[in-house]
């Protein structure tokens, strides 16, 4: 007989014993709260291997992750599609198990082949850690799920939580990929062309940690921003203003000038967002990807994400320009990102509905809402009309607390969930309950929240104009130099590789050669 422990992620130790059952085959007895629980039968364990009959399906899902592993009797059958899988990933809350399946003679194959990795005796957050690193679904068809029943039965709040990983893993990087197909030659342009642009910005390291405690509404541009936008322009030398691009129109409208205005998007129609702004009346904040258009004539501070180029740009300048990257695929993930890093506390959220509030798609007033005016607003049809239209149709008929929304705005709403959760956020507060409520984020009405969390008024412009005095502007020519050294590199097809996934071919390897070589003649 032979003991083993393992951590549960709570810490509290999991004591399990390999023994024998009736058929001689060896068995696993988990004790836990002082009853001993079998893993596998304690008669004949190999009946298992009946457990996943017909649920292989590698021309499918070409990709398996399997929930619970024991001493693999249920694994039996997999060594007749062993050569058909491009990856096998094998998980349980139990460790030292892969020394336990060596001497299992029915499931040492586990151990041979190099397409299995396991994953064994690891808490849920750090499972979840090593999936993210091992799945690239640009390597695979899909991937299948297998639950061992006698592991979920016991275990189950930890593989329910691990199931649950998953299935986010799954939708970000399934997103991830879309992105890279829809933008990634977009982001990848965009880069090379806003290198030779540096010298007009400042890097948002500069401003990091200068604006401790001061007080900040961050501002997108859901419907729900009407309810609030006339409290917002009464009280807006309380509070620094942080504007999501989309929102930009809105609030110059109504006579509001934000304090800083975040834009991430690669596309060109961003520029829209601008349009009527004075340059240097709002201090921007862009993306080393954004559109080189709305760049090049706004200039402010420049950041950095996670697209591989930026991170090559970060080798070249270190940590001097510093990252915006709150990994939650939202401008208002990324505005909350930013207003951390700068230090502002506590902070107001408004705009950040997640749902077709009031059954409009964006605030009145946003370049968006401007355009379908335009082309749908006519005697006969409205841009309401439009925007339930449109409302019924994109959702689906989802509904959530009572509102019409999309699953993308779900997944947004659950990444910043993740962002407050995990970061050390000071106090967060919604300031209307028009929208999708945030785990993790107070209520407090707009008024509430100037009176109880906001001192008197701020001089901004004196405050932001301090920090610009000390700040530098940036030089393009290391980076220029090292992406026009970097062509004759293996690093830069894996940069384009890693950018553009499979449409990475000679051709178009080509033509960022091209790209990268006029920069010297910009």
């Amino acid at each position: 007989m032979m003991d083993k422990s393992s951590r549960l992620m709570n810490s509290n130790d999991i004591i399990y014993k390999i023994t024998k059952a009736r058929s001689g085959l060896d068995t696993i007895i988990v004790s836990s709260n002082g009853k001993e629980m079998p893993l596998h039968s304690r008669i004949n364990p190999k009946r298992d291997s009946e457990l996943f009959a017909g649920r292989f399906d590698p021309d499918r899902f070409d990709a398996l992750i399997v929930l619970g592993v024991g001493l693999g009797y249920h694994l039996i059958p997999l060594s007749n599609y062993l050569d058909s899988y491009s990856q096998i990933i094998l998980i349980d809350i139990l460790s030292g198990l892969d020394t336990a399946i060596a001497g299992n003679r029915l499931a040492s194959f586990l151990l041979k082949s190099e397409r299995i990795s396991f994953i064994l005796g690891k808490s849920a957050g750090e499972v979840d850690e090593l999936l993210s690193a091992m799945i690239d679904l640009d390597r695979i068809r899909g991937i299948s799920v297998l639950e061992h029943p006698a592991s979920m039965r016991i275990f189950d709040d930890y593989y329910t939580e691990i199931k649950n990983s998953i299935e986010k893993l799954i939708h970000r990087l399934a997103g991830n990929k879309a992105t890279k197909k829809a933008f990634g030659a977009l982001y990848l342009r965009n880069i090379v062309k806003n290198a030779a642009l540096l010298d007009h910005f400042r890097p948002v390291q500069d401003l990091y940690g200068h604006l401790n405690d001061f007080p900040a509404l961050i501002v997108a541009s859901g419907p729900c921003l009407e309810k609030d936008i006339q409290r917002i322009r009464r009280f807006q030398d309380r509070f620094f203003i942080i504007s999501a691009d989309s929102s930009l129109p809105v609030l110059h409208k109504s006579g509001i000038l934000p304090d800083f205005v975040i834009s991430i998007d690669p596309q060109p129609y961003v520029y829209e967002h601008f349009l009527g702004l004075a340059p240097g009346s709002a201090t921007a904040l862009f993306s080393l990807s954004s559109h080189p258009a709305a760049v090049k004539k706004f200039g402010g501070y420049i950041f950095l994400n996670s697209h591989p180029l930026c991170q090559f740009a970060e080798r070249v300048y270190g940590d001097s320009i510093g990252s915006v990257d709150s990994a939650t695929g939202s401008v208002a993930g990324d505005a909350m990102d930013f207003c951390l890093k700068c230090g502002f506390a506590p902070i107001g959220l408004v705009g950040l509905d997640f749902s077709f509030s009031d059954y409009k798609t964006y605030s009145r007033g946003t370049a968006y809402q401007n355009r379908y005016s335009l082309y749908f607003q006519n005697r006969i049809s409205t841009v309401e009309g439009f925007n339930c239209r449109y409302i019924l149709g994109a959702s689906g008929g989802l509904k959530y607390e009572g509102r019409y929304t999309r699953r993308s705005f779900l997944q947004y709403r659950q990444s910043i969930e993740e962002l407050i959760k995990n970061r050390k956020f000071p106090a967060v507060y919604a300031l209307n309950d028009c929208g999708i409520a945030i785990s993790g984020v107070g209520l407090l009405g707009l008024d509430q929240f100037v009176e109880d969390k906001c001192g008197t008024a701020i001089d901004k412009k004196s405050i932001t104009a301090a920090i610009n005095s000390k700040s530098r502007f940036l030089v393009s020519e290391p980076l220029i130099s090292a992406l026009s050294s970097l062509l004759d590199d293996s690093l830069f097809d894996e940069i384009l590789e890693a950018s553009l996934g499979s449409g990475a071919n000679e051709k178009v390897k080509e033509k960022y050669r091209t790209l990268i070589a006029s920069l010297k003649r910009i």
